[in-house]
């Protein structure tokens, strides 16, 4: 039985299947120039490469554009020059023997050795001349002539009965007391283990950090590669040492093998959609087959990715690691529109004249796929306005592809199918173009009876199976226990970062990144506190005690190592005025007479005095210093927890204007932003998503059924995600926005294509859709496995998460779309209304 039946909430859906129909007529009489218009187009845009630029600024990526961490990172950058001219590269030191203990005399004047060596003989190339190191370049730099005095002054000591006897010196863990000075040691020494006739029994690693400044023209960042490169044929040359580096410039080029690890993929990608494609377009006749369609529709998308991509570069958006995946998600995007288009001519009736069929498949296709297009592109979309910039950026690509993709769709790829109704019109070979087929071929081909083998499946043998209330209830038990799963595996959904996760496996930075987790971060980290504005102590000494009293609130909290770990030029200078009695007036003459003293020289690099160029030590105030003071943490939670407990005391002493500064803060600032940005992206993508189907889908129930359908495969996908393995870290942001974009073509297809058959009986309307969309609904979900799986083998984790999250969405949208879709409104909407069929 059919009914023809007008719902004004379907205008929207009416008027575009109209429109599309008759453009689908407009574009057979005319497809030479759609063709032409894309190429031109896509050869345009590709121009945009040579204005391609790549952000690698780890700060600038995953900081929020208006965190405190980056005006915390700016205080650093005017106070050190960090970044200008002062870089750093560090070094982690175990002994190659099976005993790991380093806190041997032999080994400790190695380690003593080696730190002199680098400062006073290594020679580095510089612009094809060699220079000493330590004479040339580390002079320049206070901060770089005393890289690793504390290490060296300790194990000189610990082996000096004479030294260890001096009652001025005092060996202790954590803290080290060398006459006037105490020292921090877990700066430099790891898995130290108290005890023993000496007071400590053995240490397990030690850290040497070189702090590097700039040269002549080169840039610190310079200088620190050029360093790498002579400490890394140093380090080779010996034996007794298992050494692992660091810095950011090794950082950032180890990133970078992301991209160059994944890029040779496309190809195999492509190779593997192909053969699928082509494979999957086939029929039992060489007529109606579409193979060059097929391996046209995948030009389509490569030519939206070129085009989407030039058009960003040439507005100035850099190419970031991230956006390397975009190729291989917007071809199993894109592709899926090919299928759609394709699946929509087969399913006219072939006795019809191809001007018609051309139509009829546009009407049902364009409107199909401009759904999907639109509803993926605003899921997307919604990821271009995080506070994120990797988010952002990445998000941007793959929206903008998107859409190239569906307007290339609807021009170049619709006037290809123009072609090829022409031809099969005529009876010509779908490879052999320009053969006509044999009568018998062409016969078979006109046949109106003929039903593909895949439409026959889906309509007679799988619709009718799903239907039945045995299988019903089954699968809907089954979903009640994939929702528990599903829940379960968001509630285990916690933030965290790994940074070993962001280079690739074979990276030499993981070990030192792996025990940076373990032992440097879990025994002993050190925090800078920047004071931005320095009180007058000489006017108002009560403002000592004062500082005093916010120091000892930082050294109070969890995780903090106490006052044994603080370094602060004024807890050593009120020892030292104690001796002299001077009037607080004269606050600042004794600190000058202070910092005179050998011993306490090193505390000039934590001032800025009140000149003009805050580099004369005549001033007369110190306007602004630093101190710090150390913390341990487990995991990043308890380092984000740390940085606010931190900020919050320093924000309750406003008259300093102090900032706290760690090297991660920007990590820990993006952590605080993970679970908002993901609510707020689901819960907008999930109101535009309702908007969308209202509009375009004038069945309420349907609306909801697909929308609840949506929501659900977004939350097995993040469960299961997170039960294989993820935790809530940037990457994994990504990878659920993208499943959000990814998950739509599913349901959506699926939904609208039920609305709109032409039966008002259940089983009828079911086994009409699913014979319609369910063979291009499988071919979607496997040429997207096809694009990503291959991702599987690059040996990058943050590749691998990728591709795990895609092969989660196939698998939840095959289980929704072809199921649990079905089903429910099989089983909930037995008394709906069909769509009218169409008057052409």
């Amino acid at each position: 039985m059919k009914l023809r039946i007008r719902n004004p909430s379907g205008i929207l859906q009416e008027y575009l299947a109209h429109l599309f129909y008759q453009y689908g007529l407009f574009i057979y009489d005319r497809p030479r120039f759609f063709t032409l218009g894309p190429l031109i187009l896509t050869i345009i845009f590709s121009f945009g490469i040579l204005n391609m630029r790549t952000e690698d600024d780890l700060r600038f990526l995953y900081s929020p554009e208006h965190s405190l961490s980056r005006e915390e990172y700016q205080v650093h950058k005017d106070f050190s020059g960090d970044s200008k001219n002062n870089s750093f590269v560090s070094i982690t030191i175990q002994t190659s023997s099976e005993d790991k203990n380093l806190l041997k005399k032999d080994l400790a004047q190695k380690l003593i050795q080696l730190n002199k060596y680098v400062l006073e003989k290594m020679e580095i190339q510089v612009d094809g001349k060699i220079i000493n190191f330590g004479k040339e370049v580390c002079s320049r730099m206070k901060q770089c002539e005393l890289s690793n005095t504390i290490a060296t002054i300790f194990l000189d000591t610990f082996w000096s009965e004479k030294l260890r006897k001096d009652p001025r010196i005092k060996i202790e863990y954590p803290t080290m007391k060398f006459f006037d000075n105490k020292f921090f040691l877990p700066t430099h020494f790891y898995g130290v283990q108290p005890g023993g006739p000496l007071g400590i029994e053995s240490i397990d690693m030690v850290h040497f950090v070189y702090q590097i400044p700039a040269y002549n023209e080169h840039t610190s960042e310079e200088m620190s590669k050029i360093f790498e490169q002579s400490l890394t044929a140093l380090l080779e040359n010996q034996t007794t040492f298992d050494t692992s580096m660091f810095s950011l410039s090794i950082l950032k080029d180890e990133m970078q093998k992301n991209s160059t690890y994944t890029m040779p993929f496309i190809s195999l990608t492509i190779l593997l959609l192909l053969c699928f494609t082509v494979a999957s377009c086939m029929t039992d006749n060489w007529v109606t087959s579409k193979p060059i369609e097929a391996m046209i529709g995948i030009l389509v998308s490569s030519m939206a990715i070129v085009s989407a991509g030039g058009l960003l570069f040439a507005l100035g958006v850099p190419f970031i690691n991230q956006v390397t995946v975009m190729p291989f998600i917007a071809l199993a995007i894109g592709v899926d529109d090919v299928y759609v288009m394709l699946g929509a001519w087969q399913d006219t009736r072939r006795t019809l004249d191809a001007k018609k069929r051309m139509g009829l498949a546009l009407e049902e296709a364009g409107s199909a796929i401009t759904v999907t297009s639109l509803t993926s592109v605003l899921s997307f979309g919604i990821g271009t306005y995080s506070t994120t910039p990797a988010i952002a950026i990445f998000c941007k690509f793959i929206a903008l592809a998107i859409m190239f993709d569906w307007f290339y769709q609807l021009t170049f790829f619709a006037a290809v199918m123009a072609m090829g109704a022409k031809r099969e019109a005529a009876g010509y070979h779908c490879v052999f173009v320009w053969k006509r087929c044999d009568r018998e071929e062409i016969a078979k081909a006109k046949n109106e009876n003929a039903i593909s083998p895949t439409r026959y499946f889906f309509e007679n043998i799988f619709a009718p199976f799903i239907c039945r209330p045995s299988v019903r209830f089954c699968m809907l038990n089954l979903y009640v226990v994939y929702i528990a799963i599903a829940f379960y595996g968001c509630s285990q959904l916690t933030p965290n970062l790994t940074p070993s996760q962001l280079v690739v496996d074979d990276s030499p930075l993981v070990p030192y990144l792996n025990l940076a987790e373990k032992k440097i971060w879990a025994e002993g980290l050190i925090g800078r506190i920047y004071v931005n504005n320095a009180p007058d102590f000489s006017k108002n000494p009560e403002m000592v005690d004062r500082m005093l009293q916010m120091v000892n609130e930082l050294e109070s909290t969890p995780y903090s190592m106490g006052p044994n770990s603080t370094n602060f030029w004024l807890n050593e200078f009120n020892n030292y005025r104690q001796f002299f009695f001077q009037e607080d007036a004269k606050f600042y003459e004794t600190l000058k007479s202070f910092l005179k003293v050998s011993f306490n020289s090193h505390w000039e690099t934590d001032l800025v005095w009140d000149t003009p160029d805050k580099s004369s030590k005549g001033g007369t105030k110190v306007e602004k210093f630093v101190f710090t003071t150390a913390f341990k943490i487990s995991n990043w939670n308890i380092r984000t927890s740390l940085l606010l407990t931190w900020r919050n005391i320093t924000s309750s002493y406003p008259e300093f204007d102090a900032l706290v500064f760690d090297e991660n803060n920007f990590y820990s600032d993006q952590m605080l932003e993970l679970q908002s940005t993901i609510l707020s992206s689901l819960g907008t993508a999930i109101i535009l998503l309702s908007a969308i189907c209202i509009m375009f889908i004038a069945e309420s129930y349907i609306v909801f059924w697909v929308v609840c359908t949506l929501i659900s495969m977004d939350i097995g996908t993040a469960g299961l995600l997170s039960l294989w393995g993820a935790d809530l870290d940037p990457m994994t942001v990504v990878n659920i926005l993208m499943s959000i974009g990814q998950c739509i073509d599913f349901a959506t297809h699926v939904g609208i294509r039920i609305y709109r058959s032409e039966y008002s009986d259940p089983d009828e309307r079911i086994r009409d859709a699913m014979g319609a969309i369910g063979w291009p609904v499988v071919q979607a979900g496997t040429s997207t496995l096809l694009a990503i799986v291959v991702m599987l083998m690059v040996p990058s984790s943050a590749v691998r998460m990728f591709a795990r999250t895609s092969v989660l969405v196939v698998g939840t949208g095959f289980f929704h779309g072809l199921i649990i879709l079905p089903i429910i409104v099989r089983s909930f909407a037995t008394n709906a209304k069909a769509l009218a069929p169409s008057n052409h």
